[in-house]
């Protein structure tokens, strides 16, 4: 009934510094039997599985019908609760509904301050918990929607960070009215994609026939259009299936597709690779930039020097910034000079060495 699980971003850039980084964790807490929960747990609550994050037991308590006030009544409600006894946290949350029909979550409750978790004086046991509100959603809306609760069943997430030091926090953001169209707008062409109505051109890679629609590729791909003005099948040379439907659902939706959140670390890495490569063959905005992204999150001692080769091939001068600070800000060198890319690294890149040096020098780290 309920489970959890880390869900990566595919949207949050990231740099690499050499400072402490907060902890962080992601809480995906899925409730299967709407209705039938509705009635056996009203003005109580079921907890999810715990995760560990930041060396602290963490769960997620959700109310069916409201908690036991009564101005809670007709309401879900959603509580993040710290479960690892006498300890004093502050963490900053905030709670998700996923779309089930994208994989995309929307934001209902984004924590504008820190709160302070006691679990130190049990007469305080409220403490431990982070309240959202007793009133996280109405039951009507959420019973209306199709998209959030669907077959019975919705996914309910908290991301939340561990503040181990005094936190600003400002302009934090929420989805805007623009960004929920664009999501809307989004989910209606990747459908589109999906259930292949009205596609007139078909493309086939490596065997696979892949539907699609000229009208779409044609604005979205300069390199498309020239190709699907003279034919109406062309065969795709030199690429998976599974990058070229990749691309695909890039160019209809503008986001990553949600099928690549199933592949493990190294063969996430290696699509979002060829995705990259693809975007700028077929010349589709945004791609590039999005992937770039992806892979300087996905670093790692034992990738960091291949990854360097491949930004410096492709010309990805974010990435490439990203790997050289990597190495420069790490402390397990040995590791790397170990690693299967290094001298891959230093026979096809040497001048990127300079670079690595000069970083390293200013850093101090070597």
């Amino acid at each position: 009934m309920g489970s959890s699980m880390g869900v990566p971003s595919n949207t949050r850039a990231q740099e690499y510094r050499c400072i402490t980084q907060p902890a962080q964790g992601t809480l995906s807490f899925e409730v299967t039997g709407y209705r039938q929960l509705l009635r056996a747990f009203a003005g109580k609550f079921i907890s999810s599985s715990s995760i560990q994050v930041g060396g602290y037991s963490w769960c997620l308590h959700y109310y069916p019908d409201g908690d036991s006030r009564k101005e809670s009544k007709g309401f879900v409600g959603v509580y993040l609760e710290l479960m690892t006894k006498n300890v004093e946290v502050k963490a900053l949350s905030d709670f998700r509904l996923v779309d089930l029909t994208t994989g995309l979550p929307s934001v209902i409750f984004q924590g504008k301050q820190p709160r302070l978790f006691n679990t130190v004086d049990a007469t305080k046991r409220a403490n431990s918990w982070g309240l959202v509100t007793n009133k996280f959603l109405e039951r009507k809306e959420l019973e209306a929607s199709s998209v959030y609760l669907r077959d019975d069943r919705l996914v309910i997430e908290c991301d939340f960070t561990i503040v181990n030091e005094p936190l600003v926090v400002e302009n934090m953001r929420t989805t805007s009215a623009a960004e929920a169209l664009h999501q809307n707008l989004s989910r209606d062409f990747a459908s589109l994609l999906e259930s292949k109505e009205e596609a007139d051109v078909t493309f086939e890679v490596q065997g696979e026939v892949v539907a699609a629609h000229t009208i779409v590729l044609a604005a979205r791909s300069p390199v498309l259009k020239e190709q699907i003005l003279e034919k109406s099948h062309i065969t795709i040379e030199d690429m998976q299936p599974a990058v070229f439907k990749a691309l695909l659902y890039f160019i209809y939706a503008d986001s990553l597709s949600p099928s690549m959140d199933g592949l493990d670390g190294n063969e996430k890495i290696e699509l979002a690779k060829h995705l990259l490569v693809a975007g700028e063959r077929y010349d589709v905005q945004g791609l590039r930039s999005v992937c770039e992204t992806n892979l300087c999150e996905s670093l790692d001692v034992s990738t960091v020097a291949d990854m360097l080769v491949f930004a410096d091939q492709h010309s990805c001068e974010k990435l490439k910034d990203a790997c050289i600070e990597f190495i420069a800000c790490n402390d397990k060198l040995d590791d790397l000079v170990a690693s299967n890319g290094y001298n891959h690294l230093k026979s096809s890149c040497p001048d990127v060495f300079v670079d690595l040096f000069e970083k390293a020098a200013r850093s101090r780290k070597i």
